[in-house]
């Protein structure tokens, strides 16, 4: 049987929620393998060029000091060009419109979560309490752009969406198509926690491999 554990996390540090608490999860589990949400470009930055530096690679490097175990990239989609700066400009939009009261209300959610991100670390992000607050966020993102009405944010945020969607399709299938063709009993898959509820969602009714068995962290 194929076992893996989804841990659910932030890519910066903030309080509870930091690099020694996820390298104690992980001792925990004691993986033979960790499935990692980066690209074959960022896992360079981070363990060949250390040029890049995330919650969970810090975790992750703590955890190979003592134990020899693969650790591979599956976030591999291929993004488009100036997706990054296309979803940040969106963003900055979004955030620093002082007009809208939306917008208050949105930074304030993010606030809130922010702080329970620091008071309960990893048991907030693996939480349906996290879920139902990016819910609200989401939300009110789209209530934003409805006010501000300009085509080149409803581009990017379609596009965005697109990308999210390929994104962890991609990540399921090299998880699954990894555990065709390797042998092992315990893995750890780290995402981000915005992704919780769609992930679950899309393993619920993904044709996974019959000795693959996800498991969703919980405190």
């Amino acid at each position: 049987m194929h076992n893996i554990t989804l841990i659910f996390t932030r890519h910066k540090e903030n309080g509870c929620c930091n690099s020694i608490e996820l390298h104690e999860i992980i001792k925990s589990i004691s993986p033979e393998i960790i499935f990692e949400e980066l690209s074959y470009l960022n896992y360079q930055k981070c363990y060949i060029e250390n040029s890049l530096i995330t919650l969970e690679t810090l975790a992750i490097k703590r955890y190979l000091h003592s134990h020899n175990i693969e650790h591979i990239p599956v976030d591999t989609f291929a993004l488009p060009q100036f997706y990054d700066d296309d979803v940040e400009y969106m963003y900055n939009r979004m955030f620093n419109n002082f007009t809208i009261a939306e917008c208050h209300m949105l930074r304030n959610l993010l606030d809130k979560q922010s702080s329970l991100e620091f008071q309960y670390g990893f048991e907030f992000l693996n939480s349906n309490q996290n879920n139902e607050l990016f819910s609200e966020i989401n939300s009110l993102k789209e209530a934003i752009l409805t006010i501000l009405n300009n085509d080149r944010l409803f581009r990017i945020s379609k596009l965005e969406k697109e990308v999210l969607e390929k994104r962890e399709n991609e990540i399921i299938d090299n998880i699954c198509n990894y555990s065709k063709e390797h042998q092992y009993s315990q893995a750890i898959q780290f995402i981000g926690a915005g992704h919780r509820e769609s992930i679950m969602k899309k393993i619920e009714r993904y044709n996974s491999p019959e000795k693959l068995k996800w498991i969703f962290y919980s405190v």
